[in-house]
């Protein structure tokens, strides 16, 4: 594939959910589709959902018409598991879901890919690296459904990973997986204009989980060749690093709270950084900065020599914790509920 291939593949992907989506949003009000406000939601105003629906379905068709993506070995089931993911998050959108059957669902889906030879290959031990496989899915998976939690966030990320994703894999000589990175960030900014600043409906689960999934897959197919290991296992993690940011800023606050972790809650670090006198809309702007910086971060660190790519993901890491310490000391008892705003839910 060549680049001007690369391109179609993702302007097909945004032209389609960009059209498809407000048929989609009709679709979702007809059907009572909608997402109620509730006590750990802010927008004070029923929203349609199943922009998921909008997005996977953009992807797929611009995954389609490129035969040199669906050659791609794990292509095939990574739709599969996909899928699978839309119909769980469909089903849990419309009547909910208790957390375990949607974590099985998702171990369901990250079986189906890794059965078709989707390894990571950092160590020589081969049930090692399907475990880590299966964490690192299912993990990012859930990461990406956490943080669906303010308008934008989770697609202005997913279009901010893909096209590093796809920046990284077109300097290492992989085309195809270029391609099918630029399909998802064409997919999710499609989407992005119903959906930030203002939302006129969500993705809901349905979106977040496939694109968790997608990325998390995506993350795991290419080489990402560095002069080391330890560096090139560092450029998926850095191009994903907020999501597995705020999983590990939640996670860790509520033990420290001593609430379970399944809870849900306006203590994100979306909404801390809302909280630090940021207005809504440029908490997301501020976290966009910082995948952008995290990005870049991992599209040089593998180019130069061992010293200074260490150097740039130490940097990264140090950034991320001292973030980490500022907002875990935001009280977070103090956000309300503000009837004029359906921004953050």
């Amino acid at each position: 594939m060549n680049f001007t291939q690369i391109l179609d593949t993702f302007f097909i992907a945004t032209i389609v959910t960009y059209l498809l989506t407000p048929f989609i949003r009709v679709l979702a009000i007809n059907l009572n589709y909608l997402d109620h406000p509730k006590d750990n939601k802010v927008h004070a105003h029923p929203t349609p959902l199943l922009g998921g629906v909008a997005i996977f379905t953009g992807f797929i068709i611009a995954v389609l018409t490129k035969s040199q993506i669906m050659a791609l070995t794990p292509v095939p089931a990574m739709l599969l598991g996909a899928f699978i993911l839309l119909v769980i998050g469909l089903i849990d959108d419309k009547m909910g879901m208790m957390p375990n059957f949607k974590l099985l669902g998702q171990f369901l889906a990250a079986m189906v890919v890794i059965k078709s030879g989707l390894l990571v290959g950092f160590t020589n031990n081969y049930y090692l690296n399907i475990i880590v496989t299966y964490t690192w899915i299912v993990g990012i998976t859930n990461s990406f459904n956490l943080l669906d939690n303010m308008n934008g966030l989770s697609a202005g990320i997913s279009v901010i990973s893909a096209i590093f994703f796809g920046a990284s894999a077109y300097l290492n000589g992989e085309p195809a997986i270029a391609a099918l990175s630029v399909a998802v960030a064409g997919s999710s900014l499609g989407f992005l204009k119903y959906n930030f600043p203002k939302a006129s409906l969500f993705m809901g689960d349905s979106g977040s989980l496939v694109l968790g999934y997608i990325l998390a897959s995506l993350a795991v197919m290419s080489g990402w060749k560095a002069t080391t290991i330890t560096i090139s296992t560092a450029v998926p993690a850095l191009i994903l690093g907020y999501p597995i940011f705020d999983t590990v800023l939640v996670t860790v606050m509520r033990i420290r709270e001593g609430r379970s972790i399944f809870q849900g809650g306006k203590d994100h670090s979306s909404h801390r950084l809302a909280l630090l006198r940021f207005k809504r809309y440029r908490a997301v702007l501020a976290i966009y900065a910082i995948c952008f910086f995290l990005g870049i971060v991992a599209l040089i660190a593998p180019r130069t020599n061992f010293i200074i790519g260490i150097c740039l993901i130490f940097s990264a890491l140090v950034v991320m914790i001292g973030l980490g310490l500022r907002l875990g000391a935001v009280d977070t008892k103090s956000f309300g509920r503000k009837k004029e705003s359906n921004g953050i839910r």
